[in-house]
């Protein structure tokens, strides 16, 4: 048996009820919306096992309800803020949905979960997300991005799927979560919308704890953290070739248009993502409990 064998354990699977979703297959861990499909613990987080089609078909269903459901959609840099942060580690565990938006959290799951997820970008989820909103007549609002981005994006996504409803665009400063009177102006904006689906571009970790602290308690139906999803959309900056997409090499092509910004979270980050990675891998706190 090899020492990854040894140290993971396999994601464990039951036959359930004939007429589930899941053809038959369950996960026996987990009460969370996903957990019928299956979650595989990585380190401090754990990561959903659904499929693009099969996450976007469970959120237009939660779409439709009143209890908000938080999407996260995880890379390297999540993964390393879980490990150095208690109150991330906690927000992320709260969350409804933590997909792998990054070839990192794919080769995590493999490596430490023996389990293949499927990369779900967030760029893709809000296509997927607001071309069966189209033709439902669901509400969507697009909040944060780089100024002008949200805007772009609307436009854009309203172009390309005819009938989306824009419920509300909204493009607060930086720092707006500390002005208690900014911070109202946002929230009743985001209210008065009654939007079924809810974008947020405010980056981590800002954009779970806004999530968590604000939005929840408003029972938006589902509420997606999209990181910089909207600039890349508005064509503030270009999305890497597809071949560079398989090759896992998008976090250098990101790097490589904003290198004063991204260069400490890539390369940093990523060496501290590949640091944590090696350690759960040889064993080092293997298993202590801190993904349940």
């Amino acid at each position: 048996m090899s020492l990854r064998a040894k140290l993971v354990p396999q994601v464990e699977f039951e036959a359930v009820d004939g007429d589930s979703p899941t053809g038959g297959i369950g996960l026996v861990e987990g009460t969370r919306p996903d957990s019928l499909f299956g979650v595989v613990p990585i380190g401090p987080i754990k990561i959903s096992l659904l499929s693009a089609e099969q996450l976007t078909q469970r959120l237009i269903g939660h779409a439709f309800g009143d209890v908000t459901q938080h999407v996260v959609t995880a890379n390297a840099q999540f993964y390393v803020l879980a490990e150095e942060r208690q109150d991330f580690r906690d927000c992320i565990r709260g969350a409804d949905y933590v997909c792998a938006d990054g070839v990192s959290i794919v080769v995590a799951c493999k490596w430490l979960g023996r389990a293949k997820a499927t990369r779900i970008p967030g760029v893709d989820l809000i296509s997927d997300l607001c071309r069966s909103a189209a033709g439902l007549a669901l509400k969507v609002f697009f909040l944060g991005g780089n100024p002008g981005s949200a805007e772009r994006s609307a436009a854009i996504l309203t172009e390309r799927f005819p009938g989306l409803r824009v419920a509300g665009i909204c493009c607060p400063p930086k720092g707006f979560q500390s002005d208690p009177e900014m911070l109202s102006k946002v929230l009743s904006e985001i209210k008065e919308s009654q939007a079924a689906i809810l974008f947020v571009a405010l980056g981590a970790p800002f954009q779970e704890f806004f999530i968590q602290d604000h939005i929840r308690p408003m029972n938006i139906p589902v509420a997606v953290g999209i990181g910089g999803s909207l600039d890349i959309i508005a064509g503030e900056f270009k999305r890497a070739p597809r071949y560079i997409q398989r090759l896992g090499l998008e976090w250098a092509f990101r790097l490589a248009q904003e290198p004063r910004r991204l260069a400490r979270r890539y390369i940093v980050g990523n060496t501290l993502f590949l640091f944590y990675l090696v350690r759960y891998l040889l064993g080092y706190e293997a298993h202590t409990g801190r993904a349940d």
